[in-house]
């Protein structure tokens, strides 16, 4: 191997305070507003919620990717325990490289040690989010049939 060339180090982790500024900015990358004070809240809240989880993609000690799954209970689920991918989000500059891949694989794995038999994640039909679909189904998750119905309480 040539000297000049660095070798890269994935790590999947757990999301902390540290990776505040960089989960902020991924997100603002991928089309949501928000600041560093409002996902300090959530996070914070997210993490002393035992239901929710969230993980990080570092690549050479920068945070480039983010996945955050949350168990879901049911009364219309046969499984005792499913989990809902919440947020999946990898920068742009690197989708392709593998990086969600291993992400839903870490969400997976977590999924699996409490018991969960079904992941599920929700996507919009917009044109533009084509290229995750084709991710979504290239790993192994199967497009279901229904619609989401939102209705604003303020």
């Amino acid at each position: 191997m040539n000297s000049s060339t660095q070798e890269q180090v994935l790590q999947i982790r757990k999301c902390g305070m540290n990776d505040l500024e960089r989960v902020t900015a991924l997100l603002r990358e991928f089309g949501y507003p928000t600041t560093l004070s409002v996902m300090k809240e959530r996070l914070e809240g997210m993490d002393s919620d035992p239901f929710r989880y969230t993980m990080v993609a570092e690549l050479n000690n920068e945070v480039e990717g983010m996945i955050e799954i949350r168990q879901v209970h049911s009364y219309y689920k046969q499984a005792d325990c499913i989990m809902e991918i919440t947020a999946l989000i990898v920068s742009e500059d690197l989708r392709g490289n593998g990086l969600g891949k291993r992400l839903v694989s870490a969400a997976e794995d977590w999924a699996r040690q409490r018991g969960c038999s079904q992941l599920f994640l929700r996507s919009g039909n917009r044109v533009e989010r084509a290229p995750a679909h084709a991710f979504y189904r290239h790993m192994g998750f199967e497009m279901s049939s229904g619609y989401r119905f939102n209705k604003a309480l303020i």
